[in-house]
């Protein structure tokens, strides 16, 4: 019994440091920088027009909008005459 309890502690020790090892950034693994915004948003429907320089675009929350680059402008759908 303490014989197997040995084993799986080893292996779960090992599998940790692996993942450990795996993760750092090295020379031949540069670092990545992290993006500024996450892009993880809910799927409630709360729609908003969003400008983007000239081109706007109804997005179903602001959340989809900000993570696509957008800028919130209204409440509501976009108007057709504005897309």
């Amino acid at each position: 019994m303490k014989l197997t309890v040995m084993r799986a502690l080893s292996l779960a020790g090992v599998l940790v440091l692996t993942g450990c090892l795996e993760t750092m950034p090295g020379p031949d693994r540069p670092h990545r920088p992290r993006p500024e915004k996450p892009a993880i948003c809910t799927r409630e429907y709360a729609p908003v027009c969003a400008q983007k320089r000239r081109h706007r675009q109804t997005f179903s929350n602001a959340c989809m909008a900000r993570a696509e680059g957008f800028r919130v402008v209204s409440s509501g759908a976009c108007e057709r005459g504005g897309q």
